[in-house]
């Protein structure tokens, strides 16, 4: 609910550590096991990594490809998902960025060549299609015609691609580039159906 989504929004805003709980810090030690490629690096070599047995490497993922959407997609729902809800899209966008950011290391090692792992081609753009029409449809009340889920459906193909472009090179951040870059792959339609209007100067200091 909207409710939930102030609430997560106003934590993370006010520096709460929002990995705080036993089973995401269990989750993050075994990401920050991951020292490669996940084309090039084992289960075995993750579990050493992380001081981690297998079993409790299997209680957390399903395989070892699962590690970096599930970073991805459970940052989402503090900043990204809350566009159209709660947040307008430059102060969704900033913060989203700025909390991949912290383990953007991570995504350049472990993403950089793999190739066996839907990652970024259909499990993230399905994931931000699923939320963006939920957002037009449930918080919005927009009804969502052919165009608008043309619209939906690309653009979400096209965020994902460049959000893994940037995360995977070595480019140095520049979180307020990218996110006047972002705002500005958005289409028009699209843009103004979850714009939430927010003073200036509130906005990327949330």
């Amino acid at each position: 609910t909207g409710t939930v989504g102030d609430c997560m929004l106003m934590d993370l805003a006010h520096g709460n550590d929002i990995f705080e709980s036993p089973d995401i810090r269990t989750k993050m030690k075994i990401l920050h096991g991951v020292n490669k490629s996940l084309d090039q690096i084992t289960i075995s070599e993750i579990c050493a990594n992380a001081g981690v047995s297998r079993q409790t490497f299997y209680r957390h993922f399903e395989s070892k490809y699962d590690i970096p959407w599930w970073h991805s997609i459970f940052c989402r729902q503090f900043y990204l998902n809350e566009i159209g809800r709660t947040i307008d899209w430059e102060t969704g966008y900033y913060h989203h960025l700025r909390l991949i950011d912290q383990e953007r290391d991570f995504y350049r090692k472990s993403i950089q060549y793999s190739i066996n792992t839907p990652f970024g081609q259909t499990v993230m753009p399905e994931n931000r299609k699923t939320v963006l029409l939920e957002t037009l449809e449930r918080y919005r009340r927009v009804s969502v015609d052919h165009n608008m889920m043309f619209l939906v459906e690309i653009f979400s193909k096209l965020e994902c691609e460049v959000l893994n472009d940037w995360f995977r090179s070595d480019q140095p951040t520049n979180l307020a580039q990218w996110t006047d870059d972002l705002v500005s792959l958005v289409p028009d339609r699209l843009f103004r159906a979850l714009q939430i209007e927010v003073p200036s100067k509130v906005r990327r200091s949330v």
